[in-house]
């Protein structure tokens, strides 16, 4: 997805600055090398190295992840986090004769002893024929496009400048925060891309060429939007970063800003508005998920896992009558109340620890108490 290409790094996850700021390979780095040799030969000569006497490391293993290179640093931390992650698909009767699976379910490792696996969420694709009645509600939408395009064409990139104008957030301030993110948008991109390309749902040009985007549409599967998912996943976690023991309120600043972020892509004829409420269950889910395994676990001895509730999403039932049902942050407030049929809140289960990703997220949540300083 093309918005995970400038989220990297992009907040100032840089690597080393200054007096070290130098290539190896650069031709800089490569006169700071033949330097470094020379002055060596001068100083040492041809005087014998001995060793002197080492010691055990004392630091933890969440310290020891500090002094990684933040690219190694945030390639652990993803790895950690999807461990636990499963996928399973749901496919439709032999008989109906199709390629696509009906629903995928993201599964989740559970803590304990308990042997079978967790549902996050489960996604249920619409019908073909819910998707081509809703064209031209996107069609419509298309009237938006000269009023939102500078953010449509921004976000393509970057989403977390957004929620920085919601939420004090800095380099110099909150750079754990700020890392915390861009690792919960890397877990985002795997997982999203695994039920789009086995629910495989065409996007509204393939039902007209009057849809005509204004930018280049991306060459995989519409349902769920990855826009959305990373644009709630996101809220979520700034959310129980803030409020570790709140939840997900569809008419809070960083929902409503996540609902935008999902509709634009809606104006911008690359999805269906479906896609965006797949997209809103999936991300939020993601986010509690994260969070539960590096916020919200008590502090007792030995740690007691958060809890998760399990969430399903059924595109089929995602309509008003028989007729095409738009997205928004007042849909979503109804869809997290159980106040819709397509969105069912199951029981909630406990998550594993995750060490590593915890020593992160306790230093973004001291940084967050720490704001007025």
């Amino acid at each position: 997805m093309s918005v995970q290409q400038g989220q990297q790094g992009q907040q100032g996850q840089q690597g080393q600055q200054g007096q070290f700021a130098y290539e190896a390979g650069s031709r800089n780095g490569s006169l700071v090398a033949a330097a470094l040799m020379r002055t060596r030969d001068a100083i040492v000569g041809t005087e014998q190295v001995a060793a002197q006497a080492g010691a055990n490391g004392n630091l933890t293993i969440g310290d020891r992840l500090r002094r990684l290179m933040p690219e190694f640093r945030h390639s652990v931390l993803v790895s950690e986090l999807m461990e636990d992650i499963a996928f399973s698909a749901q496919d439709y009767p032999s008989a109906d004769n199709r390629a696509t699976a009906r629903s995928v379910t993201v599964l989740l490792r559970k803590a304990g002893n308990a042997t079978r696996p967790g549902t996050l969420t489960r996604i249920t694709r619409p019908e073909i024929a819910q998707l081509q009645a809703a064209v031209p509600m996107v069609g419509t939408y298309a009237e938006l496009r000269s009023d939102r395009l500078a953010e449509i064409l921004v976000q393509q990139e970057y989403l977390i400048p957004f929620f920085a104008s919601i939420i004090p957030l800095s380099p110099e301030r909150t750079p754990a925060v700020i890392e915390m993110l861009e690792v919960g948008l890397s877990v985002v991109t795997p997982v999203v891309m695994r039920i789009k390309l086995a629910l495989g749902c065409p996007r509204p040009t393939q039902f007209s060429p009057l849809v005509q985007p204004p930018i280049p549409e991306p060459a995989h599967p519409s349902l769920p939007s990855g826009h959305a998912t990373q644009a709630f996943t996101l809220a979520t976690m700034l959310t129980l970063l803030t409020d570790p023991a709140g939840g997900a309120k569809g008419d809070s600043q960083p929902y409503r800003l996540a609902s935008r972020i999902a509709i634009n892509r809606t104006v911008a004829g690359v999805h269906f508005p479906v896609d965006s409420a797949a997209g809103a269950i999936l991300g939020i889910q993601l986010g509690r998920y994260m969070m539960a395994r590096g916020l919200q676990r008590p502090t007792a001895q030995p740690p007691v896992p958060a809890t998760v509730p399990s969430v399903e999403f059924d595109g089929s039932k995602f309509r008003v009558g028989t007729g095409p049902r738009d997205f928004h942050y007042g849909v979503l407030a109804e869809m997290l109340k159980n106040g819709d049929d397509s969105t069912t809140t199951g029981t909630a289960f406990d998550v594993r620890p995750a060490p590593l990703w915890e020593s992160l997220c306790q230093h973004a949540a001291q940084e967050w108490k720490d704001r007025w300083s």
